[in-house]
């Protein structure tokens, strides 16, 4: 098999997506959607979803909060996954705007450091669900599917190399039929 720039694929097995559920996603982070909970808010005009504050969410000494509005293009089925990041000194809050839903790809951190391959998980999220990293995750960039999307971003940062470090995996199929 080859990616798109014709450079041939080890012939792996293909990463399928899963249906998120918090339980399966606990181990790297938080589920973020309103659902029927909350309270009522502004005289009964609205109902409030609060998001609970996280321990991982503590503060470093010279971040500050960075809120942004990423224009997600709409990813094509059987596309190939190269790269990851993370965040390692914050958590991440990845919220959708609009769209039709979203993959979100992790992995956690190995005995070396770097991504542990061996677990790269793929969840399939709706439109209205989003979510929070825990601090350090590794994870596949803003995946829109469907169609294109904008997603709220925060996270806390100081402008240096640390806020965001990326790393060149060996290159993984998303199963095609998963994505749409």
């Amino acid at each position: 098999m080859q990616d798109d720039s014709g450079t041939e694929l080890q012939s792996l097995a293909p990463l399928h997506i899963q249906p998120v559920t918090q339980a399966a996603f606990e181990p790297f982070g938080w589920i973020v959607e309103a659902g029927e909970n909350g309270r009522a808010a502004n005289n009964g005009t609205a109902r409030r979803h609060d998001i609970h504050a996280h321990p991982a969410a503590e503060v470093r000494t010279g971040t500050r909060l960075v809120t942004s509005i990423f224009a997600a293009k709409r990813q094509q089925p059987a596309l190939v996954i190269s790269m990851l990041e993370r965040h390692v000194n914050s958590i991440q809050w990845i919220v959708p705007l609009d769209g039709a839903g979203h993959v979100v790809i992790v992995a956690p951190d190995g005995e070396d450091g770097r991504p542990d391959l061996a677990r790269l998980t793929a969840f399939s999220f709706s439109a209205a669900q989003g979510v929070i990293y825990r601090r350090g995750l590794w994870h596949h960039p803003i995946m829109a599917v469907g169609s294109d999307a904008r997603f709220l971003v925060q996270s806390w940062q100081d402008g240096t190399e640390a806020d965001c470090e990326i790393i060149a995996i060996e290159p993984t199929v998303l199963a095609a039929k998963d994505v749409s």
